[in-house]
């Protein structure tokens, strides 16, 4: 399915040498997220403008509980910003676990390491492989060929799919330059989970109050389903925002999908490079201008 939902439009490059997390005793900015941070591709915005950064993940830490501070001066970290990231579908869960929790997992101690870019270009040739598992390489050219012959056959694949989750999109080709814009691959978790709420915020609040020696910027990432397929309630992203504890990114989001195309990448739930840019970029605002 590469050849039908991998991006046409060249991405832009992120040299490799801005993709690293610091070691946590030398970092200005500490960020504690989820697959959307692991990457390091928007922390290279904060990089580049010769900030030091230490990047954890929520399995490192399991989550912010009320030792978190001392813990955190137990780490070595000298720095005065903290950026607390978390994908939409799973905010809330993580933000009630941090409020309601005592004591959480050592902070370790070398959180050096680098790593690899997105490619800037991907292969649109549909090709045969014999690596990986024969059965699902004949599933996928199974699915491709169905779709394009009748695109109602997304129905009986979503119906099947435990995983990723094929949906129209009203205008998609002017959101995506995959072959098969005018459809968008969404994760099946978006539609399980409750929606952000003003409970939400609350765990976030009392998450929050503990973390009151340091600049906290709260980054909740809307689904890639809540920004191209359905309407979601912005009202989460507008009292963070509103409360200064974050950027209102569903509302950045949904009014950049037009200019920037690809801005979620087409054969994946995660951000395109680009993507990526953008979020750095207003989490550096975010930081600079509160």
């Amino acid at each position: 399915m590469e050849a039908d939902f991998g991006w046409q439009e060249p991405q832009a490059v992120i040299d490799p040498k801005f993709l690293i997390s610091s070691n946590i005793s030398e970092a200005d900015t500490l960020v504690i997220g989820d697959s959307f941070s692991e990457n390091l591709h928007w922390q290279s915005v904060l990089t580049q403008s010769g900030q030091k950064v230490a990047t954890l993940t929520w399995s490192q830490i399991s989550n912010i509980c009320e030792d978190f501070p001392k813990q955190l001066k137990a780490s070595g970290f000298k720095g005065k910003t903290l950026v607390i990231e978390s994908i939409e579908r799973i905010a809330d869960r993580q933000l009630k676990s941090s409020a309601n929790c005592k004591i959480g997992k050592p902070i370790p101690p070398n959180t050096s390491r680098t790593s690899n870019p997105l490619p800037e270009n991907i292969n649109l040739i549909p090709q045969f492989s014999i690596q990986g598992q024969f059965i699902a390489g004949l599933e996928t050219i199974f699915h491709t060929v169905a779709i394009r012959l009748n695109t109602a056959y997304i129905n009986i694949y979503n119906f099947k799919s435990k995983g990723t989750k094929i949906y129209p999109i009203e205008n998609g080709c002017n959101y995506f330059s995959n072959r098969l814009c005018q459809f968008g691959l969404f994760f099946h978790e978006d539609y399980e989970q409750p929606v952000l709420d003003a409970q939400s915020i609350q765990y976030l609040e009392t998450t929050n109050k503990r973390l009151n020696l340091y600049q906290v910027i709260w980054v909740i990432v809307p689904n890639k389903s809540s920004i191209y397929q359905r309407n979601r309630s912005e009202q989460f992203w507008v009292d963070l925002n509103k409360k200064k504890l974050g950027p209102n990114l569903y509302s950045i989001m949904q009014n950049k999908k037009s200019d920037i195309k690809d801005m979620y990448a087409p054969n994946d739930t995660h951000l395109s490079i680009t993507g990526y840019t953008l979020l750095g970029n207003e989490i550096k605002k975010w930081g600079t201008h509160p």
